[in-house]
């Protein structure tokens, strides 16, 4: 049998000399040599072991538990004697821990007894991931996602993060305390690969994680978020994520399953979107009209398809009512959350 590996490329001899080793033995194949966690994402599927240096800067243990979780074997690799690299590989959950000093042929043996059926990898299918976000100018992302988390949590266990770097306003619509947030949430994740139920407010049935208010929060890196994301779905079967119009967040795109794109519908709106959507990244989105006179309801959806190219999913009327509840750390407006839930059909 054929073993389909991904390495993440390094700068010690290990790697070079294991896909030399590769290339002349007919047991492993090379699949993908990743710079990122997003060039391993692609070829899950297709994947029976990741090897990966404890070293490597972008890794944290929710990388780890992700493969893991998705029946790959781990094999890590880590400079003797540097502690801290082996720690992290072993509270990642890795199957195995070699050092960079180990021959060629014994790190290719030690890829056989990691590879999926040598061991007990397989565990829950990871959660579904839904971002929302919306171009600059305040369209009402957050409301939109507060509605949909909602209504996900009522089917089954649900998380709402806000990534809302640049105004994150989850805990002031919901009237919670600013900690825990999502530095804390962060901090949990790099010390064992899991968010700690003490990083999370209880809001009914759904869990919150709320943006960071302290000073350097807007300046927290795209793999430190995404790490949060990765740990999220590996414990929720749905985790939502309101990105808002944070151009810093908007990395996160590329790993979710599903986009809702919230419009403000006015004219200034759609073609902020249309600007949004020109330089488009990640899954296609379903397009949400946000906040739509009914009098010139007809006219601003055919505005909103001829300048996206996207078909409106919903239409979301003014209504005065919905502006009360998200200033008054309420549930959202009862007709609004009932036609946010419709979004369901999308899925």
């Amino acid at each position: 049998m054929t073993l389909r590996i991904a390495t993440v490329l390094a700068v010690r001899d290990w790697e070079s000399s294991l896909v030399a080793a590769a290339r002349e033995s007919a047991a492993l194949r090379i699949i993908v040599r990743a710079f990122q966690p997003s060039d391993i994402d692609r070829y899950l599927d297709d994947l029976d072991v990741v090897v990966v240096g404890g070293d490597t800067a972008w890794l944290t243990p929710a990388h780890i538990r992700s493969w893991r979780a998705r029946g790959i074997g781990v094999l890590g690799v880590t400079p003797s004697g540097d502690r801290p690299a082996a720690d992290l590989l072993v509270s990642g959950g890795v199957n195995e821990v070699v050092t960079d000093s180990i021959a060629t042929e014994a790190l290719v043996q030690a890829i056989r007894f990691v590879a999926p059926e040598s061991i007990a990898s397989v565990t829950e299918t990871p959660g579904r991931t839904i971002a929302v976000v919306g171009a600059r100018g305040a369209p009402g992302c957050t409301e939109v996602a507060l509605a949909y988390a909602i209504d996900v949590a009522s089917g089954g266990s649900c998380l709402l993060i806000d990534l809302d770097l640049e105004a994150p306003s989850i805990a002031v619509r919901l009237g919670l305390d600013p900690r825990p947030d999502l530095a804390d949430a962060i901090d949990s994740v790099h010390q064992d690969g899991t968010i700690e139920p003490s990083c999370t407010h209880d809001v009914g049935s759904l869990a919150v994680i709320t943006g960071p208010h302290r000073a350097g929060g807007s300046e927290l890196r795209s793999n430190h978020l995404e790490g949060v994301v990765r740990a999220a779905r590996n414990r929720w079967r749905s985790v939502v994520i309101d990105i808002g119009s944070s151009d810093s967040s908007r990395p996160i795109l590329e790993v979710v399953d599903d986009v809702i794109l919230v419009v403000d519908g006015s004219a200034l709106g759609i073609v902020r979107a249309a600007r949004l959507v020109e330089d488009w990244m990640g899954p296609a989105p379903a397009l949400v009209l946000n906040r739509v006179d009914a009098s010139t309801r007809a006219h601003t959806v055919e505005a909103a398809r001829r300048w996206t190219g996207l078909e409106p999913s919903i239409v979301l009327p003014d209504r005065r009512s919905v502006r009360r509840a998200a200033c008054s750390a309420r549930a959202p407006e009862r007709r609004f959350a009932r036609t946010v839930a419709r979004l369901g059909g999308t899925r």
